[in-house]
C-alpha cells in the first residue's frame, strides 16, 4: 500500500512540476495518438488541453482541425485552419488541410486560392499540380486540369494515378479513344489498377458496350470488393441495361458503405425516375447536389424529372445551370426544349 501511495505521489509531483511547454507538448502528443487511432473526439479534448497551456500553439489548432474534419465537422475545421494560418501564414500543413476542407464542402474556388499560395511555397511539386488538376476537374475546367496533370506527369512520369486522371479528362470530353489509350498506359505501369478498370468500364458504357463495361467493373471489384464508388458504377451500368433490381441492390449497398456518396444518390434518383416516382427522385438529386461533390450530368437528370412532372420552367432553369457547368446533355436539352 505504501509503495502504491509513493508512486502516486511521485506521479503527482512530476505533473505538478511540469513547465507550460511540457504540459502543452504532453497533451499535444496525446491528441496525436488519439487522432492516429481514430478517436477524434478524444483527440479534440487533448488538443483543447494543449491549447489551455499555450493558446497560440498553431500545430495543436491545425491538428484539432484535422480531428474535426475527420469527425464530419468541416466548417469547424476551417475555422481552426484559419486560426492556425493567422498565427503562421506560411503553415503548409494548414494550407493543404484548408484546401481539402474547402473541397469537402464544395468551395472549389477557395481550395484553388490555397493551392495557389502553396505553389509560392513549394516549387515544382508533382503532388500540388496533381491536386490542382483534381479540383479543376470538379469545376469542369477540363483544359486547365489537363495542363496541371501534364505538369505533374512531367515531374513524376511513372505515377499511374496521374495518367488515369488525364484519361478521365478525355473521358469527360468524350474523346474515348484517347482516354482508353491513356488507361492502357497506366495499366502498363500498374497491371492490377482498380481505378483503371473502373474508368475502362465507363468508357465502354458510353460506347454502348454494356457487357464489356460490366466485365471491366467486375475486374475493379475483384481487386477492391467493397469499394462504394465501384459498386455504384456497376449499379449505373445495370440501370443502362434496364436490370433495375440488380441496379438498386448495388446502389443501396454503395450508400450503406459511403453515405456521403453523391453519385449514389444521383443513381438512385435515376432508378426512381424509371419507376415514375419523380418527387422522390427530385429529392435524391437535390441531396446529391448538397454533398458538394462534382457529379456529372446531375442537372440533366434533375431537369428531366421536372419535365416529366410537367414543370417546364423548373426543367429549363435546371438545364441552364447544367449548361453553365459544361454538361453536354443539359445543353442539348436546353436547346431542344427551352426558348
Amino acid at each position: 500500500m505504501n509503495k502504491i501511495f509513493g508512486f502516486l505521489m511521485l506521479a503527482f509531483l512530476l505533473i505538478a512540476c511540469e513547465t507550460t511547454e511540457e504540459r502543452r507538448d504532453r497533451f499535444f502528443n496525446l491528441g496525436n495518438q488519439a487522432l492516429n487511432d481514430g478517436y477524434y473526439e478524444q483527440a479534440i479534448d487533448f488538443y483543447d488541453q494543449s491549447l489551455k497551456a499555450q493558446p497560440d500553439y498553431a500545430p495543436a489548432i491545425n491538428n484539432r482541425g484535422v480531428a474535426r474534419i475527420e469527425s464530419d465537422h468541416p466548417y469547424e475545421a476551417i475555422l481552426d485552419y484559419n486560426k492556425a494560418l493567422q498565427l503562421s501564414p506560411q503553415y503548409l500543413d494548414a494550407l493543404f488541410n484548408r484546401a481539402f476542407a474547402y473541397e469537402e464542402i464544395g468551395q472549389f474556388e477557395n481550395a484553388l486560392k490555397d493551392i495557389n499560395t502553396i505553389h509560392t511555397l513549394v516549387q515544382d511539386s508533382a503532388f500540388v499540380y496533381f491536386y490542382e488538376g483534381l479540383v479543376q476537374t470538379k469545376l469542369r475546367k477540363y483544359d486547365d486540369a489537363l495542363e496541371n496533370f501534364l505538369k505533374a506527369d512531367s515531374l513524376d512520369p511513372v505515377n499511374p494515378e496521374t495518367i488515369i486522371n488525364m484519361a478521365t479528362i478525355f473521358y469527360f470530353q468524350k474523346d474515348y479513344e484517347q482516354a482508353k489509350r491513356l488507361v492502357n498506359d497506366a495499366l502498363n505501369l500498374s497491371q492490377n489498377d482498380a481505378n483503371a478498370f473502373n474508368l475502362l468500364s465507363l468508357i465502354e458504357l458510353e460506347s454502348g458496350n454494356y457487357q464489356a463495361a460490366l466485365s471491366e467493373i467486375n475486374r475493379a471489384l475483384d481487386v477492391v470488393p467493397e469499394e462504394a464508388y465501384f459498386l455504384n458504377n456497376r449499379g449505373y451500368i445495370y440501370l443502362q441495361m434496364d436490370s433495375l433490381n440488380l441496379a438498386i441492390e448495388d446502389i443501396n449497398r454503395s450508400i450503406v458503405l459511403n453515405p456521403k456518396n453523391g453519385w449514389a444518390y444521383r443513381n438512385k434518383g435515376i432508378y426512381l425516375s424509371r419507376l415514375e416516382r419523380y418527387d422522390e427522385a427530385i429529392n435524391l438529386f437535390n441531396r446529391a447536389l448538397k454533398t458538394g461533390e462534382f457529379i456529372d450530368e446531375i442537372y440533366f437528370y434533375l431537369g428531366e424529372a421536372h419535365m416529366k412532372q410537367g414543370n417546364k420552367d423548373k426543367a429549363c432553369g435546371t438545364w441552364g445551370k447544367g449548361a453553365e457547368l459544361n454538361e453536354s446533355a443539359s445543353s442539348m436539352m436546353l436547346d431542344q426544349n427551352c426558348d
